[in-house]
């Protein structure tokens, strides 16, 4: 019936721990953007190589275009890198929060360990080699397989082109 009201103090602290919790939750979700971002712009570079090449059919064109494809592919697997071990870091200290508050319990919010379907794992740090590996399926090595499948696309072309000499 009567529950115990907090200490103000400790009213405090769990204000700031929820504080804490949305900034990383803000954190994490901008760092998923940047990356979604990077895959977007490497794309649209990747059509742009395309077209270069289509128009232009000059093979110089063509490398420099190709060039750039590859390096921001490059640049975006590293930054997609870097974004999963930031991702890795902020849901070890959301689970921490979790935990402090009381929140992390088999009724509420369960741990993988407690529940295989619903419950909650920590995400795991990979290397650029999982890209190869067809039991990884989540969205951090998708978005790495864009980027190497953009970057080996980009190559293809730029072969191609070197091959079949300048158009027309």
């Amino acid at each position: 019936m009567d529950q115990p009201q907090p200490i103000p103090s400790q009213v405090t602290e769990n204000n700031t721990v929820r504080l804490a919790m949305d900034l990383a939750w803000r954190d994490h979700h901008h760092a998923r953007d940047q990356t979604w971002k990077a895959v977007q712009i490497v794309a649209v570079l990747g059509a742009g190589l395309v077209t270069v090449d289509a128009q232009f059919g000059n093979p110089i064109a063509t490398v420099a275009a190709a060039i750039l494809v590859v390096l921001a592919a490059f640049f975006g697997i590293l930054i997609s890198l870097h974004h999963r071990e930031l991702e890795c870091r902020k849901f070890v200290h959301l689970m921490n929060c979790e935990e402090y508050l009381g929140l992390r319990r088999k009724d509420l919010i369960p741990s993988y360990e407690d529940d295989k379907i619903g419950g909650v794992m920590r995400p795991q740090t990979f290397s650029f080699w999982a890209v190869f590996n067809p039991r990884h399926g989540s969205t951090a090595i998708f978005i790495l397989r864009m980027h190497l499948a953009i970057m080996l696309f980009a190559i293809i072309v730029l072969v191609t082109r070197l091959c079949l000499g300048p158009k027309g």
